[in-house]
Formats: structure tokens, C-alpha cells, sequence
């Protein structure tokens, strides 16, 4: 259904362009058609790409992630984890689940219970490992879709000024349509480039790094649930806390290595 949808906004998007791309005025650097081609075209393409549910969820990652603090996670994250432990320990499990129930980050959510059940520290750290591919995943689904617009931009680009070349040599002897031809021909590879470097592949970079700082922060509760089970001092999560807070910024990094290594040391 996603893809007939796709193709069906694409030829109406093109049967626009064809019609009212040669004739509409211009003024400077915009030109109605070629905002409508690049604005609709690679959507239109996505949608017939993916399905719709896969939309859904790369737009709420986009929404996560331009909302995201890594700072403000951070400290609501030891927050949650020490008031967690200290319940815990005080031998109170309904309030220790009322925390983790409450928690904002998924893999708490999930590894609470397990460990006011009590349940081994191999058990705890194979289900963080499940958690986190699922997790990591998704985020890479909504980092693909980015990349596919990016892609896809600026070919679409390319067919408006292919169209708009078509244009200009069908009938030079109209001097009126010369001016909305070339618009239509130069504007649309302008506009596929800007939105390709300036608006999909920077939004493809911020869930990129907002998905490494969500792995890092789910191997810091791990560690950090395992040290409780285990009954270790909480001062050891602190000092997890501090070495994450100090550790250089790694942009390059490779999530798909760190997901699975949730098990090994931080």
C-alpha cells in the first residue's frame, strides 16, 4: 500500500511540475514548482520505500532527538539509578519498581523488576543485550530513512533540471518561457543539494549521536544494576558516573560494536 501511495504522490508531484514549471514567474532564488518538486518528490520516494510504520517511528526519533540533553539525561539518569539502589537496599521493592516504572530510559524500565526479583547478574546483563539491539536498531531505521532522503534529494534535483533543460530546447522561440525553464533547470539541483547537506544529513547526525549516547548511558545502568545485585557500594556507580562524564567524545565511534558488548566493562 506505503509503495502504490509513494508512486501516486510522485507522478502527481511530476504532472505539477510539468504543468506549471515553465510558465510560473520567479523572482531571485524562488521558483514555486522547484519548491514543490524537491519539497514533495523525496518524500513521495521514502514513502515508497519503507512502510508507514517505519515513517512513524523515524519521526519520533527525529523528535527525540532534537529534544535530547545529553547533560539533562545524564543527571536524571544517576538520580533515578541512586534513589533505585537506595530503595533497594532499604529491602522496599514496591517503591524500587515505582522508580524504574517511572524511569525515562527503556533499558531501567526493563531491568528494574529483574533485579528486585533477583534475578543472577548473567540473566540481567543477556537481557540488557536483547534491550539494546532492539533499541539500537530502531534508531538505525530512523538514521536510514535520513539517509535515504539525503540520497535521494539530490537526484530529484537532477530530474527538475533535466526537465527543465527539456523545456528551454523544446521551444526557443518563446522568449517567455526561457526565464521559468532555466529557474526550473538550475534552481532544482540548488535546492536538492541544500536540502540534502543542510536540513536531511545534519538530522541523520543528531540521532547518530543521539543513539551513541543512549548506548553508553544503557551499559552504565547495566553496570550499574549489576553492582546493586551484587550488593557493591553505591559509590562505584557514582565513579561510573565520573569516568563517563571525563571520557573524550568519540564522533566516529561504531554503535554496532558498542551494542554488543554490553556485558563487558565499561
Amino acid at each position: 500500500m506505503h509503495f502504490i501511495v509513494g508512486l501516486l504522490g510522485l507522478a502527481l508531484t511530476l504532472a505539477y511540475t510539468l504543468t506549471q514549471g515553465h510558465t510560473s514567474g520567479f523572482s531571485g532564488v524562488i521558483h514555486v514548482p522547484s519548491l514543490v518538486l524537491l519539497g514533495c518528490a523525496p518524500l513521495c520516494m521514502t514513502v515508497a520505500s519503507y512502510k508507514f510504520s517505519e515513517l512513524g517511528g523515524a519521526a519520533r526519533a527525529v523528535f527525540r532527538a532534537l529534544r535530547f540533553s545529553a547533560a539533562r539525561s545524564r543527571a536524571e539518569l544517576y538520580e533515578s539509578l541512586t534513589q533505585f539502589a537506595s530503595e533497594v537496599r532499604q529491602r522496599r521493592p514496591a517503591r524500587a519498581l515505582e522508580i524504574a516504572s517511572a524511569a525515562r530510559h527503556d533499558v531501567l524500565r526493563q531491568l528494574g523488576p529483574l533485579v528486585v526479583r533477583q534475578y543472577s547478574s548473567e540473566d540481567i546483563e543477556s537481557t540488557a543485550s536483547t534491550s539494546l539491539f532492539c533499541m539500537v536498531s530502531g534508531m538505525k531505521r530512523a538514521e536510514d530513512v535520513l539517509g535515504t532522503l539525503s540520497r535521494v534529494a539530490p537526484a530529484t534535483g537532477l530530474v527538475g533540471t533535466v526537465l527543465g533543460l527539456i523545456a528551454l530546447l523544446k521551444d526557443l522561440s518563446r522568449f517567455e518561457q526561457l526565464g521559468p525553464s532555466m529557474a526550473l533547470a538550475l534552481l532544482c539541483t540548488l535546492y536538492g543539494l541544500i536540502l540534502a547537506n543542510a536540513v536531511y544529513q545534519p538530522l541523520g547526525r543528531i540521532i547518530h549521536s543521539h543513539m551513541t549516547v543512549a548506548v553508553e548511558e544503557a551499559r552504565l545502568i547495566t553496570r550499574a544494576l549489576v553492582l546493586v545485585r551484587e550488593d557493591k557500594p553505591l559509590a562505584d556507580v557514582r565513579k561510573l558516573f565520573e569516568l563517563s562524564a571525563t571520557a573524550p567524545a568519540t564522533p566516529g565511534a561504531s554503535v554496532p560494536e558498542i551494542a554488543t558488548g554490553t556485558g563487558g566493562e565499561p
